[in-house]
């Protein structure tokens, strides 16, 4: 019996994540600003960050795939005539990649992703040498499990990770996690966004595909992934591969209230065409 090409679709259920799919950073950072501002749910905001608890956000589940994301500039174009200051810049794109392939940390910065990538992109660059492109096993984890305790203040938590060389014993590199920071009320608590950037080798490119469980669509996407980008041609240099496509995958992917008349400038919305939109909100 020939089945129907649609037999695995239920027409009972619509999709949860949203997919785009285009070439650049810029292109694809366009195109999702339409699609959150338009079609995002519209949610007050009751704990997490402090200084957002209270306001509201526009968010959306998203799949991003991002085909040609070396096409320079990185930093998103924006059309003369656009009222709206620039998210990002190549420069700051380019100190952001080098922020992410480092482990040193401010005195003020509860976490950096850079302190967990730093020695995993290394490993993955050799590990890929080593045992060739066949495999699923190089993907790079950003945070633990315990940092969920970062937002808890009833609780102490320390933790000292230490790797060895087997045979010699000698101490490679070592690390010290605790959250003894969020004693101080003053501070806001926080967790790291950025979740696991996954890698694989196809037809002699190599791709990443990256989760972040919360990211701010107006400046933050395009400068994590514009510093993602420069962490892949860095890796596919040292492989000897071509660039390959950028996957990015967000749960939440958000405009916050005080970037929505940014987005909506791009877009050229009215915040009173939008479903979201209520008399008393002031933007």
């Amino acid at each position: 019996m020939e089945e129907s090409k649609n037999s695995l679709k239920d027409p009972r259920f619509k999709p949860i994540f949203t997919q785009i799919v285009g070439n650049t950073i810029s292109w694809c950072w366009f195109l999702m600003l339409g699609e959150i501002l338009t079609r995002g749910r519209r949610y007050d905001i009751t704990s997490g960050s402090l200084d957002f608890e209270g306001n509201f956000r526009l968010s959306m589940p998203l799949v991003v795939e991002m085909h040609t994301p070396s096409v320079r500039p990185l930093a998103p174009y924006i059309p003369e005539g656009k009222n709206v200051p620039a998210p990002t810049t190549e420069e700051a794109i380019q100190e952001y990649m080098k922020y992410l392939l480092s482990r040193e940390k401010q005195p003020n910065e509860h976490y950096t992703y850079g302190e967990d990538l730093w020695w995993q992109v290394e490993e993955v660059i050799k590990y890929y040498k080593r045992y060739g492109f066949g495999n699923a096993c190089c993907h790079m984890v950003v945070g633990r499990p315990e940092s969920f305790l970062f937002y808890n203040r009833e609780v102490d938590y320390t933790e000292f990770v230490a790797v060895e060389d087997r045979t010699s014993g000698k101490l490679i590199f070592s690390r010290h996690i605790t959250n003894t920071w969020n004693k101080d009320l003053r501070i806001e608590v926080s967790s790291q966004c950025l979740r696991g950037v996954d890698t694989w080798v196809q037809n002699g490119r190599l791709y990443f595909c990256c989760y972040f469980r919360s990211q701010d669509a107006w400046a933050g996407f395009p400068q994590n992934y514009g510093g993602l980008q420069l962490v892949k041609e860095y890796m596919a240099s040292c492989l000897n591969l071509e660039d390959g496509p950028l996957i990015a995958i967000s749960k939440d992917l958000h405009f916050y209230r005080d970037n929505i008349p940014y987005g909506l400038e791009m877009i050229g919305k009215k915040a009173e065409e939008l479903s979201w939109f209520e008399p008393e909100v002031r933007l």
